[in-house]
C-alpha cells in the first residue's frame, strides 16, 4: 500500500491531461463538403485545374424552410468554385469565399470532368486525398460524360435534397438492382492507377443543365434535368480511351465479381427477349495457367436466378424448358464478358487485373512479361471462359398466362 499515494498522483495527473477537446470544432463554425468536382481549369500552369465544392446549407435541409415567418426559400446546397495549379491550391482559394471553415471529413462523392479524363488524365489527382488528414478514401469517384463536374455539382436533384446523396444512392441501386455498373471507392481508384488500367463509373446529365441549376426543377413532378448512372470508363495509363455501354459494361461487372442482381432476358420459340430472369447470386473465380511459357486467364462464373416474367406460350414445368433456358443464360454471360475482354485488349488496357494472376501463378514469368504486359502480351493472351447457369425457380406459376 506504500505506492498508493503514488498511483492515485498519477491517476489525477492523467485526468487532467487526457480530458477536455483541444482540437474540437462546433458545427456552427464550419461549412460541410458533401462532394467535389475537378475540371481541367486550363492550358496555363497556374491554373492547370478548376475545383468545385458542393457545401450543405444544414438549416435549410434541417426543414428551416418549411417554417414560419416569411423566410426566403433557400437552396440545399451551395457551390463554390476556384482555379489552380494544384488541387490543394484551388481549394485554398475557395476558402474565402466560403463563411466558415471548410469540413472534408464527410465527402460522399467526387466528379471528374470527362474533358480532363481525356486530355491530362486523372493519375495525379489523388495524391492529396492520402496526404490529407481530413480526407476518407471511402468516397465513389464518377466521370461525368460530356460535361463538367462543376455542371453536374449544380443541379438540384428531386426525392433527395443534396445532390451528392441522390447520386451515391442511384450508383448503390443500380449495382444491386441491375449489376451494370459498380461503386469504385478513391482507394480502390488509387490501386488501380497503379498499374496501367483502370475503369470508372460514368454519370450523366439528363436535360438542360441550366434549368437543373433552378429549385424550379425540384418542384415539378416530371423534372426537367435530371442525373443518371451510365457507361464504364477503361482508363490506360490515366487516361480515358473508351467508353463501354449496356452488355459490354455488364460483361466487365461479371469479371470483376461485382454483379450481385440482375435482370437477363432470353428468347422462347419466336419471340425475342420473350422470358425476364431475375438473377440472384453470382460467383466469378479467376485463375491463371501457364503454357509454353505463355499465360492463359480462365474465368469461371456461377449464376443462379428465377424467372420473373414470361411472355410466350412454354411450359416451365418441362425440365427439357428449364435446360433450354439454362443454355441461353449460359451464352448471353458469355458473350458479354467477351465483349468487355475485347473492349479491353483493343484499348491495350488490364482493367481486370489479370496481370496481377498471372504474377500469383509464375512471379519469375511475370518479371519477364511486365515491361511488355499491355501493350504486347495482354492484347494477345487467350482467355477461357466458363458459365455455369442454373434457374432454380419458375414462380407461382409455370404456365403463363398467353397460354
Amino acid at each position: 500500500m506504500k505506492h498508493k499515494p503514488f498511483i492515485l498522483f498519477f491517476m489525477f495527473l492523467c485526468m487532467g491531461l487526457l480530458s477536455g477537446c483541444w482540437d474540437r470544432a462546433e458545427l456552427q463554425d464550419l461549412d460541410i463538403v458533401s462532394a467535389i468536382g475537378i475540371d481541367e481549369g486550363g492550358d496555363d500552369v497556374e491554373n492547370r485545374y478548376r475545383v468545385t465544392v458542393q457545401i450543405m446549407n444544414e438549416g435549410q435541409i434541417a426543414g428551416a424552410a418549411g417554417q414560419g415567418g416569411g423566410k426566403a426559400e433557400m437552396a440545399p446546397v451551395t457551390t463554390y468554385s476556384a482555379a489552380g495549379s494544384t488541387v490543394a491550391e484551388a481549394l485554398r482559394k475557395i476558402a474565402p469565399k466560403s463563411p466558415q471553415e471548410l469540413f472534408f471529413p464527410h465527402v460522399q462523392l467526387m466528379v471528374i470532368g470527362e474533358e480532363l479524363a481525356r486530355n491530362k488524365g486523372i493519375q495525379d489527382l489523388f495524391d492529396w486525398i492520402e496526404r490529407d488528414a481530413q480526407f476518407r478514401t471511402l468516397f465513389p469517384i464518377l466521370i461525368v460524360r460530356d460535361n463538367t463536374a462543376k455542371t453536374l455539382l449544380q443541379i438540384a436533384t428531386p426525392l433527395e435534397a443534396v445532390p451528392a446523396a441522390k447520386i451515391v444512392g442511384g450508383l448503390e441501386a443500380t449495382k444491386k438492382i441491375w449489376g451494370e455498373y459498380a461503386s469504385t471507392r478513391a482507394d480502390q481508384v488509387i490501386q488501380q492507377l497503379s498499374g496501367e488500367g483502370a475503369n470508372l463509373t460514368g454519370i450523366q446529365i439528363i436535360g438542360d443543365p441550366m434549368e437543373g441549376n433552378k429549385l424550379t426543377n425540384v418542384q415539378q413532378i416530371s423534372p426537367n434535368t435530371d442525373i443518371e448512372v451510365k457507361g464504364l470508363a477503361i482508363f490506360k495509363k490515366g487516361k480515358l480511351k473508351k467508353w463501354l455501354e449496356g452488355d459490354a459494361a455488364r460483361g466487365a461487372t461479371w469479371i470483376n465479381n461485382e454483379v450481385t442482381k440482375t435482370v437477363m432476358n432470353l428468347d422462347c420459340e419466336k419471340k425475342k427477349k420473350g422470358i425476364a430472369v431475375d438473377l440472384m447470386r453470382s460467383n466469378t473465380k479467376m485463375k491463371a495457367e501457364i503454357k509454353n511459357q505463355k499465360p492463359v486467364i480462365h474465368l469461371t462464373v456461377r449464376s443462379e436466378g428465377h424467372i420473373s416474367e414470361v411472355h410466350c406460350p412454354t411450359d416451365l414445368d418441362k425440365h427439357e424448358t428449364i435446360e433450354q433456358l439454362e443454355k441461353q443464360m449460359k451464352k448471353e454471360i458469355k458473350e458479354e464478358i467477351r465483349m468487355a475482354v475485347d473492349a479491353a485488349k483493343e484499348q491495350k488496357s488490364d482493367i481486370f487485373r489479370f496481370g496481377e494472376t498471372v504474377n500469383r501463378e509464375d512471379p519469375k514469368l511475370w518479371k519477364r512479361i511486365k515491361k511488355n504486359w499491355d501493350d504486347e502480351i495482354f492484347p494477345e493472351t487467350e482467355v477461357k471462359i466458363n458459365v455455369q447457369a442454373f434457374i432454380r425457380r419458375s414462380g407461382l406459376r409455370t404456365k403463363p398466362y398467353i397460354k
